[in-house]
């Protein structure tokens, strides 16, 4: 799970490139956003956050 800002500080890349880059990714379906919001936003990577979450529903 990351924020533009997130991957931004980590990447060294300018926020419009880093967001250009996530839009991509989402419209790939690599990645989906969680808030629904129109700032600070916060995108997870699905596929990985499923397979952490497997076995861990409530009993």
């Amino acid at each position: 799970m990351a924020s533009i800002k997130d991957l931004r500080r980590r990447s060294d890349l300018s926020a419009p490139t880093v967001g250009r880059a996530v839009d991509a990714l989402e419209e790939m379906g690599v990645v989906n956003e969680l808030t629904g919001r129109q700032r600070d936003r916060v995108y997870v990577y699905r596929r990985y956050l499923n397979i952490l979450n497997e076995g861990a529903e409530p009993l």
